[in-house]
Order: C-alpha cells, then structure tokens, then sequence
C-alpha cells in the first residue's frame, strides 16, 4: 500500500452529523436519534444539519467541512446524501463517517459498515480513518461531480431515468417497475469509449452496448456485483461493459449480477484504465444521463477518472 492509502486514527470531540430523513423509508429521522444518543454515550458533540433543499444540504456539508471545530462529517441516509457530502468533503483530509439508512447502502457494504445505527455510530467513535481512491466525472462543458462507488451509463441510467419520474410506489419497489418497463424498451445503444486517452495506452472500443459500468467499488443498486473485482485503493477504474443483445439473453444473465459471476458471462467484456471518454447517443439523437452513486450527473459525454487518495472513511478496524 503506498504513502496515498494512509490508515490512521482521529481523537472525535465534536462532529456534524448530515442528516436526510426522507431517505429509507423514512427510517432515517430514527437511525439519526439512535446514533446521536450512542455518540453521547462515547462524549462526543453532535452538531445536527439538514438542508431543506439538497443545495442547502450541500451548503451546509462545505461550511462543516471547513469549520475548525469540527473533527469529522458524518452522513445518516442512503448512497445520494453520501454523494452529496463527498462533492465539499472529497480532498479535504477530513474523514466522512457513514450511518447506513438508504434503500442500497452500498458504500457501507464496500466498507464493511454495519447498517444497525448503534454499531455504526461505534464504528464512527472509535475514530479509525482509511484512505481511498474517489471517482471524479467531467462533461465536455467543464463541470466535475465526484463518486465513490459506480459511474455508469446506458440500461441502467435509463432505468434511474425512468425511476425519477415514476411518484409511486416508494423505495426499491419502484426501482424494480422500471427495470421491468425498460426491458419492454431494451435495445443496445451506439457507444464509443476511449480508455486512458491521451496516453501511449490509450484504447478506442467502438459497438452498439447495453450498458457500461465504471467502478471505483464493486456494487451498486443496493447489491449488485457489478465490479466485483474493483478495489478502492489501487488507483484504477474497473469497467464492465455489457454488449448488445436481446432481452431474454439480458436478463438471463442480469440475474447473476448479483453474485458478481455476471462479468464471465459471454458478451460481457472488462476493462481497466485510469481514466475513461464515454459518448452514448440514443436513437433521435438523444444524449445518454451519465449517473454515479445512483444520482444523474449530465448528459453523456463525459471523462470519468479515479484520483488516487481523496477519500477518507471512518471504518471499522480490520
């Protein structure tokens, strides 16, 4: 492990704890009260905030993040207020600490996180910090938006689409409808990735493809082994990519996402690169979202990097 993967520990005093309690059902108002009285059983201030917009969410995150007295950020609800608190704190140096209480919860699967609020907030206590790479994604009009788990475009940003605009029913059982009416829909899309552009490695793969996945971590959508071989501190994104084919093919194989025996599927293809170019235009010429941590980013193109070392977690000791 080189000098960009420190693992260290942090004395806590004082934290901000980032709450959203729409997230979980709902469950996130609670989950924040139980690790709140346990971070007064280990003597530690807890300095509450919830935005009533995410942009006053995020607001609030950055003037944490910057606040002297404060030793850590902690973030209670699902993997979108995570992403939302890494866009102040990624780079900083100040350790994000995770109370699980999303519907997918996969950045603290990747981080071995308990999903109890009680043991999670133990986990934050006890102050030890790891160091890891984060995902970095740029449009061709300049703007960045960071990512800790999965980036992503195709059948599943449209199902992510889709689920944005379906009101009912709530939680994963809304995911699931639009899975299922995306595959009424399924078709591959034109797509041309250049892997590590700019460099003597640099790798054009052009075809029509269904989806393509580029991981910093191994899952997303709340378990799904998408990446299962990614690691979070070797300083490379593993891409999935998944060509066309037809919609049984598709599904008879989506069904082993989930143990992450997906990628030795035939017509699923895995690469590995630093940095990544993605174009992706639908039929009619429409632009393709570009998602990562579930939540939209813009539309495709877009470069998505890893940046070795901006992330830093509270975890659990190994």
């Amino acid at each position: 492990m080189s000098n960009d993967y420190e693992v260290g520990h942090v004395d806590l005093t004082r934290i901000a704890l980032l709450t959203n309690p729409h997230a979980g059902k709902g469950g996130a108002g609670a989950a924040a009260e139980i690790a709140r009285d346990r971070f007064a059983d280990h003597g530690i201030d807890v300095v509450s905030i919830q935005g009533a917009t995410p942009e006053g969410a995020r607001e609030l995150a950055g003037r944490m993040v910057a606040e002297d007295g404060i030793d850590a950020l902690v973030v209670c609800g699902g993997d979108g207020l995570i992403n939302l608190a890494l866009q102040e704190q990624a780079g900083s140096g100040m350790p994000l600490g995770i109370i699980p209480a999303g519907t997918g919860n996969d950045h603290a699967r990747e981080y071995g996180i308990p999903t109890h609020p009680r043991r999670a907030a133990d986990v934050v206590a006890r102050g030890f910090t790891t160091t890891t790479d984060l995902g970095l994604m740029r449009n061709d009009a300049g703007d960045e938006h960071w990512f800790g788990t999965i980036a992503c475009a195709g059948f599943d940003s449209l199902v992510s689409d889709r689920t944005n605009r379906i009101s009912w029913p709530k939680g994963q059982m809304r995911y699931n409808i639009a899975i299922v009416a995306e595959f009424l829909n399924f078709h591959s899309i034109p797509t041309r990735l250049v892997l590590d552009p700019g460099t003597d490695g640099e790798t054009v793969v052009e075809e029509n493809m269904t989806l393509v996945a580029m991981g910093n971590t191994r899952s997303y959508g709340g378990g799904m082994y998408i990446c299962p071989d990614a690691d979070h501190h070797d300083g490379i994104l593993d891409i999935t990519v998944l060509e066309r084919m037809g919609r049984v093919k598709a599904a008879t194989k989506f069904v082993k996402i989930f143990d992450g025996s997906f990628v030795e599927e035939q017509g699923v293809h895995t690469y590995r690169a630093k940095k990544v170019r993605i174009e992706m235009t639908d039929r009619g010429g429409q632009h393709i979202n570009g998602y990562a941590d579930g939540d939209m980013f813009a539309p495709l193109p877009m470069e998505v990097e890893v940046v070795p070392g901006a992330g830093k977690y509270l975890v659990p000791r190994p």
